[in-house]
């Protein structure tokens, strides 16, 4: 039998994916932490972001790239973290 695999030959796996696949896996840990209620966002943040993100959608204008995209958002959650 061969020997049980380490949480860092997890993490190794886990880091030669592509950025898509980590990046599903992460937003799918942190469903679950939410859906566990070990990870909360105070609902004055949460509410700024479904705002912040139907405000977004409800633009007309041009498609953004991913990359864009990313880095708008990581933006709106650093905005409304120094909030706090």
């Amino acid at each position: 039998m061969g020997q049980p695999v380490t949480r860092d030959d997890v993490l190794d796996q886990i880091r030669a994916m592509s950025l898509e696949d980590r990046e599903y896996i992460e937003a799918a840990l942190l469903q679950e932490a939410f859906d566990a209620g070990r990870r909360t966002e105070a609902p004055s943040a949460v509410d700024e972001l479904v705002r912040r993100a139907t405000v977004a959608l409800a633009s007309a204008g041009p498609a953004l790239s991913r990359d864009e995209s990313i880095a708008r958002a990581q933006a709106v959650v650093a905005a409304v973290r120094t909030r706090r």
